[in-house]
């Protein structure tokens, strides 16, 4: 008696799936991961910020979860005046006119940032580089930062300032942007810098 027919057959169905699955991985790799090295997953949940006030127009895009939760304005006389926008404890835009005196750039600790208006403002920045934006040329950099309470705990903060080709306020030539404790990386910051857009506040 003659065998009729061959082995089991192979189902091509189960192949399919599985190249199919292999592709999905390659896929979230690439659109979760690889941004996510570069800390720049937030960019598919940002936030546009418009900050208008006597010494700063510019709009700003940051991370989704970010909010201006405080603003703070001083003048303290003799041409000196403040302007101060934080994003909860994650980042604070500021800004100093040119008459008043800074201090504490060599003691970055417990609270204090440093006040800025040029690179040449601060003690010790680590890592400098130069950065075009709208505004005007940024320097990135990062800064030591040590906080104590019952012990002491360092942080490496990303500062940028910008010295601005157009400012709102002839007295206030730059801004700075900080990054407290690190919270926002310094890949974060300089995605944050080529988001800054000029308002004209005549239109």
């Amino acid at each position: 008696m003659v065998a009729t027919g061959g082995g089991p057959r192979r189902r091509p169905g189960i192949w399919i799936w599985v190249s199919l699955a292999a592709v999905i991985v390659v896929i979230a790799i690439w659109l979760i991961v690889v941004p996510l090295l570069k800390g720049q997953l937030w960019a598919s949940d940002e936030r546009r910020v418009s900050i208008i006030d006597d010494t700063i127009a510019v709009e700003i895009r940051v991370p989704g979860g970010l909010a201006i939760t405080r603003v703070s304005a001083d003048t303290t006389g003799d041409g000196c005046s403040l302007a101060r926008y934080s994003f909860g404890q994650s980042l604070a835009v500021e800004s100093y006119a040119d008459e008043c005196e800074l201090s504490g750039a060599d003691r970055i600790l417990n609270g204090h940032h440093g006040e800025y208006r040029t690179i040449d403002d601060v003690a010790d920045p680590h890592d400098a580089e130069e950065i075009s934006t709208s505004l005007g040329a940024a320097t990135l950099f990062v800064q030591d930062y040590t906080e104590c309470t019952n012990f002491c705990r360092d942080f490496e903060e990303p500062v940028a300032i910008i010295e601005l080709d157009d400012p709102a306020d002839a007295s206030h030539s730059s801004f700075v942007l900080q990054a407290h404790k690190g919270e926002i990386s310094r890949d974060e910051l300089r995605e944050i810098l080529e988001t800054l857009r000029p308002l004209d506040l005549e239109s």
